[in-house]
């Protein structure tokens, strides 16, 4: 569970005694309820992690930080420009509406980052007249009279007997030698790598669930498409019976129901008793089982070829899902822009401002959706280090692929992004076309600029013949269903 009331008074009142003066140095706000402040003191730096994301939720100091994806977030803009150069003036508890405030100061300017606890909590940055500048936090929808500009209010105060529940819980935060802020540190201790794993087990599930039900989509498809390939020996039942009927045609009867026919095999002369349908003339009769078996005989091409795919489908998911099972920690939370997407139960919203592709040895493609969309990928979504694609001189989609801290873009991985890029722009269509590329930290947006308009530099070019296969099997990647093994 989150700090206790009796820990966010411990914690509270250390920030008070111990830090008061310090001087804002630097903030960051990798998610909507998390933010770190580095407090200058004498000698050394502090990094205050504040976090309202309900059992997770505390005032501490931290040991590291969450990376932060893409192009910062409104919020970390303004803690940076609104707290920079401010001294820390106090700090205090407000046990009953479970909010901690953090009182600035530069000069005759104040500022208060304020922490909310309850349900639905979030982070805010506060003006000296108590008017919000800017707030963080999916859920205060909930609170109308929360928007930039309003005033703000705590919110509503909890129950007397939650109240007297909350201060019957003793205290967790046991120093340790060398603890130089032994609360702030004990509370990381007792939060901090819960945080860490609670996050990077929500990464993991969401990174395997397309897999997973693209596993389970595809092996339910590939029973069928066994079955049907494996109605090789009916169509050739089909072949039989028309060459039968095609050499006794002057036997057969309209009208007819039934007929027994001699058939000279290998193994000698047999009697088979052949169905008729008394509607149709013997002519038709025999052209009927000629075309079962043609048609037969396709569907059983098709599906062999279909079930070599599916069969490839399935390896390739399983052993994506062996790879997202082995990745650690670290490389988990690598992708924390993971987080910043909401998802439910069921995989990814159509409203994501990219659609996801899946290229060579699994690795993810993400297009931007339109205009607007293709701001949101390269600025919001996309880390600094991932690499960034684009049709030379054409309009077209931003196309990114993430990568961890530096790694490099495998060369097929490369190959699969520029065909989508080019497929995504205004040279779709053509057998070629020029992609440029580059990490995404030298794509600028300039001001003013239209939706999707960038500038970049240090970019490489390359030509592109396009490989129909290669792009038949990325747009069939596409989330909802799994691509061939390349």
């Amino acid at each position: 569970m989150s700090l206790r009331p009796v820990e966010f008074e411990e914690v509270v009142a250390e920030v008070a005694s111990r830090l008061v003066g310090a001087v804002a140095q630097k903030a960051w706000c990798p998610l909507p309820r998390l933010a770190y402040v580095e407090l200058r003191v004498p000698g050394r730096s502090v990094v205050l992690c504040l976090c309202s994301e309900g059992e997770l939720s505390r005032l501490s100091v931290a040991e590291d930080r969450f990376p932060t994806p893409g192009e910062p977030a409104p919020f970390q803009r303004w803690l940076r420009q609104e707290l920079t150069g401010f001294k820390l003036q106090g700090a205090r508890y407000l046990e009953p509406n479970r909010t901690v405030v953090l009182e600035f100061e530069r000069e005759t300017v104040r500022r208060r980052l304020v922490l909310e606890l309850g349900s639905p909590g979030g982070l805010l940055l506060l003006s000296d007249n108590n008017r919000v500048l800017m707030l963080s936090g999916e859920g205060f929808g909930s609170r109308r009279n929360l928007y930039a500009g309003a005033a703000w209010t705590p919110p509503e105060p909890v129950s007397e007997e939650a109240l007297t529940k909350g201060r019957a819980q003793p205290s967790r935060l046991e120093p340790q030698e060398g603890d130089l802020l032994p609360k702030l540190q004990a509370a990381e201790r007792v939060l901090g790598q819960k945080d860490r794993t609670s996050r990077a087990d929500t990464i993991r599930r969401r990174l395997a669930q397309p897999y997973r039900a693209r596993l389970k989509r595809s092996s339910r498809t590939l029973e069928k498409v066994r079955a049907e390939a494996a109605r090789g020996p009916e169509a050739e039942k089909h072949r039989e019976v028309g060459e039968l009927l095609a050499q006794n045609l002057h036997r057969l009867k309209r009208g007819a129901s039934e007929v027994t026919l001699t058939a000279y095999t290998e193994s000698g002369v047999e009697e088979v008793q052949v169905k008729l349908d008394p509607k149709r003339t013997p002519k038709e009769e025999t052209d009927w089982h000629f075309h079962q078996y043609r048609r037969l005989l396709r569907g059983v091409e098709t599906a062999r070829h279909r079930e070599a795919e599916l069969s490839r489908e399935v390896a390739h998911a399983q052993v994506a899902l062996q790879q997202i099972e082995a990745m650690d920690g670290a490389a988990l939370l690598a992708q924390v822009e993971v987080l910043q997407v909401t998802q439910g139960e069921e995989g990814p919203k159509e409203g994501l401002p990219f659609k996801e592709y899946v290229g060579h040895g699994g690795a993810r493609i993400w297009v931007g959706r339109g205009a607007e969309d293709n701001d949101a990928l390269t600025f919001k979504v996309a880390r600094p280090w991932h690499m960034w694609l684009h049709a030379r001189g054409l309009p077209g989609s931003h196309v990114v692929v993430p990568l961890e801290k530096n790694g490099d873009v495998a060369q097929e991985v490369l190959l699969d992004a520029a065909h989508l890029a080019l497929h995504h722009s205004g040279a779709k269509g053509e057998p070629r076309g020029e992609v440029s590329y580059m990490p995404v930290k030298f794509v600028r947006k300039l001001k003013g600029a239209a939706p999707g308009q960038v500038t970049y530099a240090r970019e490489k070019t390359f030509v592109v013949r396009m490989e129909p296969e290669r792009l038949e099997r990325l747009l069939k990647s596409r989330h909802g269903e799994q691509p061939p093994l390349p």
